[in-house]
């Protein structure tokens, strides 16, 4: 009993205060291929037409544990001078639901030799969701039957607003740096019995590919993470085995050590296809409840080749007297 009881204590008190603050974002292992949700200057900027999709079940055997499903595309858009980007988003964690539709566009400027940065901008939607399926630790919803109370919602409730965020991101043959923002109007969801802030959330991310010989890269990365109020980070090191298979592991303050894999196919010259894997092995106090989390990534890339410029002259040689 007291093994059922502390997980669903610890779900309500750290997740379900209705009045209160959003909590962190979903986060994902794999961030290091996933920077479209965080960074809007992204889109379009490793010129290529991409796809990415993205499941994660954390905390496996935990109450009310979170699921993330993610869909991204972006685009470099010639015409515009940058590139443009899809991102669709559900995070689901016990009764609350967050939903996110946004588009991105990045203005991308050359810098240097081979340098390239993307500022950007994104735009959509932000949906909050309590569903309807709340249950008490005597296994009764709150209010239904004769044991009714009147302090747990007889309905699911819903809001929605507007949301942007800014990003600037730059690469290189090599490097890569990114600054952003989201939530950047940090919206207040009032309905009755909801008070809610979707907060603003702050990301530094950072890489670099090593090159050790012409078959082996090392590819360390670091994420920061922020909402003003907690502040924590992933950092990673994989390597890359002829630009086809990655193995690497990272750590995450205070909460999980992540070994992963992954695999690349090209079809052709000028597609690629990814599948990553990750597994977290939880470091907090909540690994007793739980059986860590599976994370699965698929990403497709089409590269696009700028037409070349045709260039002519007129020679004085060729004019007619």
């Amino acid at each position: 009993m007291r093994k059922t009881f502390i997980p669903l204590f610890l779900v309500f008190n750290f997740c379900f205060l209705i009045n209160g603050i959003a909590q962190q974002d979903p986060q994902f292992s794999q961030n290091m291929f996933i920077k479209l949700p965080i960074n809007p200057g992204y889109a379009g900027i490793n010129g290529a037409i991409c796809a990415t999709a993205v499941y994660r079940t954390q905390w496996v055997g935990f109450p009310g544990a979170p699921k993330t499903i993610f869909f991204s595309a972006d685009a470099p858009i010639q015409a515009l001078h940058g590139g443009v980007g899809l991102t669709v988003m559900n995070d689901q964690l016990g009764n609350l639901y967050n939903t996110w539709v946004r588009g991105a566009y990045s203005y991308h400027l050359s810098v240097g030799p081979e340098g390239k940065l993307g500022i950007g901008i994104d735009a959509g939607i932000y949906q909050t969701h309590f569903a309807d399926n709340w249950l008490a630790p005597d296994g009764t919803n709150g209010h239904n039957g004769s044991a009714q109370d009147n302090a747990i919602p007889a309905a699911g409730i819903t809001k929605m607003t507007y949301d942007v965020g800014l990003g600037l991101y730059y690469r290189t043959n090599q490097l890569y740096v990114g600054i952003s923002a989201s939530h950047l109007p940090q919206q207040q969801l009032k309905a009755q019995d909801l008070d809610y802030t979707a907060a603003r959330h702050y990301y530094i991310m950072a890489g670099y590919d090593f090159f050790l010989s012409s078959a082996l890269t090392l590819r360390p990365s670091v994420l920061v993470k922020s909402d003003a109020s907690v502040t924590t980070f992933d950092a990673n090191v994989n390597i890359l085995w002829n630009n086809m298979l990655w193995v690497g592991v990272s750590y995450r303050l205070q909460d999980a050590i992540v070994p992963m894999l992954g695999f690349a196919w090209s079809p052709n010259a000028k597609s690629t296809l990814k599948i990553g894997y990750a597994y977290d092995l939880g470091t907090s106090d909540l690994k007793s409840y739980h059986s860590n989390t599976h994370e699965i990534l698929l990403n497709y890339c089409i590269k696009i080749t700028p037409k070349s410029k045709t260039q002519s002259h007129i020679n004085p040689r060729f004019l007619k007297g």
